[in-house]
């Protein structure tokens, strides 16, 4: 029995109903009572005949990609992954020619420990936070669907953190790699290495790098408008910050200009190339920001370094602290004189 009652926002209509063992529960506000009544009522109706969408899978990933990841920051990448679930192929299917009432949670398991053997589990887990919201807005927004099978898939385990450094001497090998000898810098091997040493002086993301036009840079700072959380912050220059940043830029003044003016693929497969060629395993450009994190620690307080760094959690900021043992003895016997040993 569907209840219906009044609320600060017009009248709200719920419908709770068991389903194969499982309770269906369904809210939704309407401008009237009667829009209300007739809405619960039709609900309970589709419930009991066991009606649910035709709609496929592609087509509803389609839908998603044209209502809700237009306009994101990570548009780009949503639909590459939206496009990619749907040639994904799940017990013989590709998974977009499922029609999205026939999937159950055993075809999303299945799905999800086929992706397991091709990436790894953090990666699974990002996907499966944008599959879930999929199948939560067709169910809760688009009524799609009675139940949502997401509601038991389990997501893997988390991986070990990250904990990758950059070296001395990887730094020389890859400056090497980019040509980074030859001035000035100009071609997309040479901004891409600049990229590189000024990550690891800033403890920028390469986006935001990127990003960057001459009307964010000031003496000594260098404002971001936009970044991954949504918040502005400045982000203070070092002496060696400067002596890069006024290399790539060159004479090049106008506002617009961005100084380092190459696309993220570019950059990345110019990186990649490039730790290849020096010979060097395992690194990844967005180490830059565990190397750039711990070195700033040495110079700045803890909440200073999150206000450059644009963390708002500490815990968040502390998992891209990676100093030693060698390195903390190091800090603490120079920080302790003689007179204070007993």
């Amino acid at each position: 029995m569907a209840t219906i009652q009044k609320t600060a926002h017009g009248w709200q209509a719920q419908v709770a109903r068991r389903v194969n063992g499982k309770t269906v529960r369904k809210a939704k506000t309407f401008k009237s009572k009667r829009e209300a009544q007739v809405w619960a009522r039709e609900f309970e109706v589709s419930i009991s005949a066991g009606t649910a969408s035709d709609d496929t899978l592609q087509q509803v990933f389609d839908r998603y990609a044209a209502e809700r990841s237009r306009g994101k920051k990570g548009e780009r990448w949503e639909v590459i992954r939206l496009n990619r679930f749907a040639r994904d192929m799940v017990s013989g299917r590709p998974f977009g020619e499922y029609k999205i009432c026939e999937v159950k949670t055993a075809d999303l398991v299945a799905w999800r420990d086929m992706r397991l053997g091709e990436v790894q589990p953090a990666s699974v887990s990002r996907e499966i936070n944008l599959l879930r919201h999929v199948f939560s807005v067709a169910t809760d927004e688009w009524e799609l669907l009675q139940t949502n099978p997401m509601k038991s898939l389990k997501s893997p385990r988390r991986a070990k953190r990250r904990t990758r450094r950059v070296y001395d001497d990887e730094i020389e090998k890859i400056s090497a790699a980019l040509d980074l000898d030859a001035e000035p810098w100009v071609t997309k091997k040479q901004i891409t290495g600049a990229m590189f040493l000024f990550a690891i002086e800033t403890a920028m993301r390469s986006g935001e790098i990127i990003g960057i036009q001459n009307r964010h840079v000031a003496k000594w700072h260098i404002h971001l408008p936009e970044t991954k959380n949504d918040h502005a912050r400045d982000v203070p220059l070092s002496s060696r910050a400067v002596e890069i940043l006024d290399k790539i830029r060159g004479n090049r003044t106008d506002p617009d200009q961005r100084p380092f003016d190459v696309g993220e693929r570019v950059r990345d497969t110019t990186f990649r190339t490039a730790v290849g060629r020096a010979g060097i395993e395992n690194l990844h450009f967005h180490d830059t920001r565990h190397e750039a994190i711990t070195r700033l620690a040495k110079r700045l307080p803890i909440l200073d370094l999150a206000r450059v760094t644009g963390h708002k959690n500490l815990n968040e900021l502390l998992t891209y602290y990676e100093a030693s043992g060698d390195e903390l003895a190091e800090r603490l016997n120079s920080a302790t004189s003689s007179d204070e040993i007993r």
